[in-house]
């Protein structure tokens, strides 16, 4: 304990690390190798969990009646871990060698190599070192029979330690020369660190002071390297998560701010529009009620002239004035034939003001739909994979992860990333689209520079899935269009046909040149389009499927080419049929175009 106290104080002298971060390494160096003269206080099982384990070890045993090996194996291995968990070492080594007898019947080497280890630290964990070698030995063999050397190193690594802990150190001394090799050539220097530590304690026991302090300085010289490189790797990793996942919030919260403005801009406006309309509807009531009195006036004037007519042979001087009469009469009609003239035109822009009305109502209604559909993909599908992003560095910086866990993972969320970027970038250049100040910069481009650009960017995904890019594009094939919104049309309509082509696939990309238009065509021959689907690609609203390794998509892509290329002039359009691969077309204006203007 004297000899572990100071090479722990060494350490810290050494390496100027008194990080709490070194502080545990330390507690857990002096914990794992004098845990001796600590008794093992077992609790009881929680009543759940005993249910739990008892229905594990029932079901496993009815599978070993029917000789479902593989099904009883497993049970009894849950089994035996969650008595590891709890502390009952005893059942656990219990039920992992029933685990054990039920592999073997399936000639399972790995799963043989990891009971056997299991059991071998379990023994370890009870001072039973005899029992541990035992079985470490025999992952040992396991391991040299499949060839796989990180787990013979760490079998050599258990073997020795067992030995030293019975103090047989001249006996545990060949196998860390094996293990020190076997780190080395595989260049894990983890393993490497371990191996120098045992080294340490064996030959101080065996009284080679030089050795001693040899292997010390190493283990000292690197967990110092691995600490330093660990804890740099994961600040700059995180730090560089951040700050992205940061960037992109501000833009689309940037974009949710002038999205919102615009929206209360409109409302304002369809608002005092609403108020004209209300005033337009106030004066034809008023010219209505004038109307209803100029007839009633008019109604008037018949009865008297009706009743001059009466009293014409009475009274001779009548007649002028029922010719006066008859004059007014004449003046109203003119006057109400105007003024219904008048009432006309009216009525027609009061119509032609309610379709504007209409129209901008709807246009509204399209503004609002599309900032649910923005801030709905924000929610689904960019929130859930950045949160579980942020777990899984999280749980990684824990520790709760082996070195293949982590390789899987960081493989993992590198997926993640690049999805989440893709979801970005075509989220951000549809809703740049959609705004009524969105600008074009149109140039004259070798559309073949393009198109081998993007197949050089994604020759090595499509290598992945077994899947052949071709470039079949003329070369020096000239148009007039927004470079920026054509690569990214190039980009969604590649990576869309390795995403639907299978092993063994190619995709090709080629072009047509006529008077004035150039035809580029996107050609697979993977899983193709179904009818009933083509008619969904390029309409309003968005729609995804999932591709042959079930990968995701935005749902976005087809849409921003179809908005893209129709701002530079040209159309796009596909032909497919189920399992018979498809073509994506677009036409572009060809240089010459430029010329004969």
């Amino acid at each position: 304990m004297l000899f572990y106290t100071r090479i722990c104080k060494s350490i810290i002298i050494y390496t100027g690390l008194n990080s709490y971060l070194m502080r545990i390494c330390i507690l857990y160096f002096i914990i794992a190798h004098h845990s001796l003269g600590f008794a093992q206080q077992i609790a009881p099982l929680p009543i759940e969990i005993k249910k739990t384990v008892d229905d594990y070890i029932q079901k496993g045993n009815e599978s070993e009646k029917i000789k479902e090996y593989n099904q009883a194996s497993f049970y009894f291995h849950q089994a035996g871990n969650t008595y590891w968990t709890y502390g009952h070492l005893g059942n656990a080594i219990d039920l992992f060698k029933k685990s054990l007898e039920m592999t073997e019947h399936l000639s399972n080497l790995n799963g043989i190599s990891v009971l056997c280890t299991k059991i071998g630290l379990l023994y370890t964990e009870t001072k039973n070192f005899d029992n541990s070698l035992v079985y470490f030995l025999k992952s040992l063999d396991i391991a040299r029979k499949m060839n796989r050397k990180p787990e013979i190193v760490s079998s050599l690594l258990n073997i020795s330690s067992s030995y030293c802990e019975i103090e047989k150190y001249n006996e545990s001394i060949p196998f860390l020369v094996e293990a020190e090799a076997l780190s080395k050539d595989i260049g894990d220097t983890r393993y490497l660190r371990n191996c120098y530590s045992l080294m340490t304690r064996v030959y101080d026991k065996v009284g080679d002071r030089e050795k001693s302090t040899q292997y010390f300085n190493l283990f000292v010289a690197i967990t110092k390297k691995i600490q330093q490189e660990e804890v740099s790797k994961k600040e700059s990793e995180a730090r560089l998560m951040v700050d992205k996942a940061n960037s992109k919030v501000l833009e689309v919260e940037s974009i949710k701010e002038a999205t919102e403005q615009e929206l209360k801009e409109k409302k304002l406006e369809l608002n005092e529009k609403q108020i004209n309309l209300s005033k337009v509807e106030q004066i034809s009531r008023e010219q209505q009620m004038q109307i209803d009195l100029l007839n009633k006036e008019r109604e008037l004037q018949i009865a008297i002239i009706r009743q001059q007519r009466l009293m014409r042979n009475i009274y001779l001087g009548i007649i002028f004035a029922v010719l006066f009469i008859s004059g007014l009469t004449y003046f109203g009609y003119k006057k109400i034939k105007k003024s219904n003239v008048l009432l006309n035109s009216k009525n027609i822009e009061i119509s032609f003001q309610k379709d504007e009305i209409e129209k901008q109502a709807e246009e509204l209604r399209e503004l609002n739909a599309l900032k649910d559909k923005i801030f709905s993909i924000i929610s689904h599908d960019l929130r859930s994979p950045l949160f579980s992003l942020i777990t899984m560095l999280n749980l990684a910086k824990e520790g709760h992860f082996s070195i293949e866990e982590q390789n899987l993972i960081l493989s993992e969320l590198s997926k993640n990333v690049e999805y989440n970027t893709e979801l970005l970038e075509n989220l951000l250049k549809w809703a740049s689209s959609q705004m009524i100040d969105g600008s074009m910069n149109p140039l004259i481009f070798d559309i073949y520079g393009t198109v081998a650009n993007k197949i050089n960017l994604y020759e090595e995904t499509a290598s992945q899935k077994g899947i052949k890019l071709i470039n079949s594009v003329t070369l020096n094939t000239k148009v007039l269009a927004d470079k920026d919104m054509i690569e990214l049309v190039m980009r969604n309509l590649i990576t869309n046909a390795i995403k639907y082509s299978k092993n063994g696939d190619f995709v090709e990309v080629s072009s047509k040149t006529e008077e004035d238009t150039v035809t580029i065509c996107v050609a697979d021959n993977g899983m193709g389009i179904p009818e009933e689907v083509i008619e969904k690609l390029f309409g309003k609203h968005v729609f995804s499927t999932r591709g042959t390794l079930n990968e995701k998509g935005t749902g976005l892509g087809l849409i921003l080419c179809r908005d893209f290329i129709q701002m530079n002039g040209g159309r796009i359009w596909v032909e497919s049929e189920s399992n018979k691969g498809c073509k994506f077309f677009f036409t572009l204006p060809a240089k010459q175009l430029l010329d004969s203007i």
